[in-house]
């Protein structure tokens, strides 16, 4: 399976077990650690081991394996596809990880809260676009 296709699955697989906050960042050309990484964020440790478990055992039945899993702490667990690395997160341990920042060269797909839908890449390009073109131009104002 492709991983852009393995990575909205994953997404879609966390954001049915109520997980909150579920996002993609494409890593592509970034870093040869995985092509995307999915963030989600359980509720507490309970829910993060839930949703975790829901996600491996969904993409086990897509004929997908986990190389790694790491649910040591119920605070942060990681289930690793290869090219895809899924991080769960209680809220106080995504905080003080912020992932999101760390990669914030990454696109970012969401995913919709209400509906599940993940955003396609084109539009995070877009989107990644328009606010590059923001910065740029309030640079060139100071």
């Amino acid at each position: 399976m492709k991983a852009i296709y393995l990575a909205r699955k994953v997404a879609k697989i966390a954001w049915a077990k109520k997980a909150e906050e579920v996002l993609i960042i494409d890593l592509r050309g970034l870093t040869d650690v995985a092509d995307f990484f999915v963030i989600a964020t359980g509720t507490v440790g309970m829910h993060v081991r839930a949703i975790t478990d829901f996600v491996v055992d969904e993409v086990r039945l897509l004929g997908e394996k986990p190389y790694v899993t790491e649910k040591e702490s119920d605070q942060w667990m990681i289930a690793d596809f290869v090219d895809v690395t899924f991080h769960c997160f209680q809220p106080a341990k995504r905080t003080i990880y912020n992932l999101e920042r760390l990669w914030c060269e990454g696109l970012v797909m969401r995913v919709d809260p209400v509906s599940g839908s993940v955003e396609t890449l084109k539009d995070a390009k877009a989107k990644r676009k328009l606010l590059d073109e923001k910065l740029a131009s309030t640079q060139q104002v100071v």
